[in-house]
């Protein structure tokens, strides 16, 4: 028989990756907690509610889920890029930001992009959680930055906000249709994704942009 912190910790599991997978298919606004809990299979509706407390720490626990895999793999990559002197380049920090999530699409029963992207189009989930608390996330977001450094600052940041409107609807979709990816062996679409990622970001500016910065 398992005991009561072990049945907890399932429990816990359980309601993540419910959750997880309605608020991917449906949008974090339109499932209530209660529904979450139902769809777990719990005879307490207010499960969710009793192990979360609020939508906002159960959308947390649920990246916190994801993110732990994850931000070991980048460190792990960020690891070998450094022994191997490749931390400057950008198409290897862009590897190392897109392979471990693209991977994760493999392993999260195909919810886990979906998911990010509505947190992303929620303006309250965008604006409050900490996207950034990961420091293997910080680490690649800064190396990008430097590579970027010969650019206006404005560049710069419409170019990371393109960046995060090509990656997570690509991985989205793929994830949609079953094309799911593995972190260490990238499918085609993944090294498409990175070529594009790449080009948008080193792409000139124009003559007409740069008499429009400041």
């Amino acid at each position: 028989m398992a005991s009561p912190t072990r049945s907890a910790q399932d429990t816990r599991e359980r309601l993540i990756l419910t959750a997880e997978r309605l608020f991917a298919e449906r949008g974090i606004g339109e499932v209530s907690l209660r529904e979450v809990g139902a769809a777990a299979g719990q005879r307490n509706t207010s499960a969710a509610q009793y192990h979360f407390g609020n939508k906002d720490s159960l959308i947390a626990a649920i990246l916190d889920h994801r993110m732990r895999v994850i931000n070991d793999r980048r460190l792990r990559r960020l690891a070998t890029m450094q022994a191997e002197g490749r931390s400057g380049e950008l198409r290897s920090l862009l590897e190392a930001c897109i392979f471990p999530l693209a991977g994760s699409t493999s392993e999260s029963g195909g919810h886990y992009a979906r998911f990010l992207s509505q947190c992303f189009a929620d303006p309250h989930f965008r604006t409050s959680l900490d996207w950034e608390s990961a420091t293997s996330l910080r680490l690649v977001w800064a190396g990008i930055r430097r590579c970027l450094a010969h650019l206006p600052e404005s560049v710069v940041q419409a170019r990371l906000r393109m960046l995060e409107h090509i990656v997570l609807p690509t991985l989205a979709d793929h994830e949609k249709i079953g094309d799911v990816a593995d972190a260490d062996n990238p499918a085609p679409w993944t090294i498409d994704l990175i070529d594009a990622a790449e080009g948008m970001l080193t792409a000139a500016v124009t003559a007409a942009d740069r008499e429009s910065l400041p």
